[in-house]
């Protein structure tokens, strides 16, 4: 994690402490009260300063998974918060197809003004923690009152969820190509209260994503073949 954004998680706890002090509501000066960002970190960066990291992190794995098997040796579990994965050539280039049809005029112009100067049409996708261990890849994303996106500016129906597995392919791929065999995890990390009572968009997509292809329908540039070979679980 970068030393500024450190600094903001910082700022974020003395405006609160201020705003208790002269009682000030603005969503502003509380941003501390609702960051996911901040949740994440007290979440899982702890876990960098236990004596035995691994071993937890191994645990947290685990349980989540139930019977799904890790492979661990010394240190081969590693956790990065906030790391930002690149969008899939494959998906680039039928966006770039696929933003002709968009039904709002500036964007349609937008993107083509973009794609004359090269400038891709998606930007990275910053995932709110990653742990990989030897054999597994694993993408949480955070949620705390917020929804996940239904769209990106150009990409009509894209949601997060689709967003984060097709991303995650991508790396698991990548991996593999150097010879890592890994299988890719894609959790959302809610509160318990609005996925029970359904209230919120990714209850639906994480219960349908347990058929790969209603994955693969959402992220069409993808075959059924690559899709089940890199994912093991959304859940």
């Amino acid at each position: 994690m970068t030393d500024d954004r450190i600094l903001k998680y910082k700022k974020w706890v003395k405006n609160a402490e201020k705003a208790r002090e002269i009682k000030v509501l603005g969503e502003r000066e509380n941003q501390y009260d609702k960051a996911e960002e901040l949740i994440t970190f007290y979440t899982f960066a702890l876990l960098e300063r236990e004596k035995t990291p691994n071993q937890i992190k191994q645990k947290i794995v685990q349980e989540i998974l139930n019977s799904i098997s890790v492979n661990e040796t010394v240190n081969a579990v590693k956790l990065y918060l906030e790391k930002e994965l690149p969008p899939p050539d494959k998906y680039l280039k039928w966006l770039n197809d696929e933003v002709t049809r968009h039904p709002i005029r500036y964007i349609r112009e937008q993107a083509n003004r973009r794609k004359i100067t090269k400038r891709r049409l998606e930007g990275d996708t910053q995932v709110d923690a990653i742990i990989e261990t030897e054999n597994l890849v694993i993408l949480i994303e955070v949620k705390f009152t917020s929804d996940i996106s239904s769209y990106t500016k150009f990409g009509l129906k894209r949601n997060q969820i689709a967003r984060l597995i097709d991303v995650g392919v991508s790396r698991v791929q990548k991996l593999r190509e150097k010879g890592f065999q890994k299988k890719l995890i894609v959790l959302c990390c809610t509160p318990e209260e609005p996925f029970q009572k359904r209230s919120r968009f990714y209850y639906y997509k994480i219960k349908e994503y347990s058929d790969p292809l209603n994955i693969q329908n959402d992220i069409p540039w993808r075959t059924i073949d690559e899709i089940n070979e890199a994912l093991r679980k959304v859940g």
